[in-house]
């Protein structure tokens, strides 16, 4: 079985790349007056949103550094770069797709059907969703690859210490030595009267 990127990791990713495309689709569209653009339109739900983003990413982030704590060698193959930033961008472009048509049925304010997707400078998300799915896949990569590493370098036996190239000289007296009192190494006894 093939192992893959981790699920948070690519929802967290994703998230957090869909947002920033539907920011900077506005701020593209409405240079200053984004938040005010964003504000008319029914976009109160926002801040809630980045909040789930960055929960994601801490998420993914203790994820990954439990992958890398505990990281094995995987024998898959990893998924191209290309293919991986293409389904992300087509996810991107998807759920921007989505949330706009939902935005367009729920909020008073927002434009809706065609007109909630590619009106006001719309369309330059499609555009935008490139770009960050190849940052989503690059992102992916990176992690797998600092996995790999970690894997490879739990799994790299530990070096032993070398044995020298000359063996030591052991020294061996050709006599037993002389008892202490022999060699007159004993101390001196303490005076009889003081």
């Amino acid at each position: 079985m093939r192992a893959g990127p981790s699920k948070i990791r690519v929802a967290a990713l994703v998230f957090a790349a869909a947002l920033a495309l539907h920011e900077l689709r506005y701020l593209i569209a409405y240079g200053g007056g984004a938040g005010r653009a964003q504000a008319e339109q029914g976009h109160g739900y926002l801040p809630g949103a980045e909040l789930i983003a960055l929960a994601l990413l801490a998420l993914a982030g203790a994820g990954l550094l439990r992958a890398l704590a505990r990281a094995r060698l995987d024998d898959g193959r990893a998924t191209p770069l290309l293919v991986t930033s293409l389904a992300a961008a087509a996810a991107l472009a998807l759920i921007y797709t989505g949330q706009e048509m939902a935005e367009g049925l729920l909020s008073s304010g927002h434009p809706a059907g065609l007109a909630a997707i590619l009106g006001h400078g719309g369309a330059v998300a499609y555009a935008l969703a490139l770009p960050l799915g190849g940052l989503v896949a690059l992102g992916l990569q990176a992690a797998r690859a600092a996995v790999r590493a970690a894997a490879r370098r739990q799994a790299r036996p530990r070096a032993t210490r070398r044995p020298p190239l000359l063996p030591r000289p052991t020294f061996h007296a050709p006599f037993a030595p002389a008892s202490v009192l022999a060699r007159k190494l004993a101390g001196r006894a303490p005076p009889l009267v003081s």
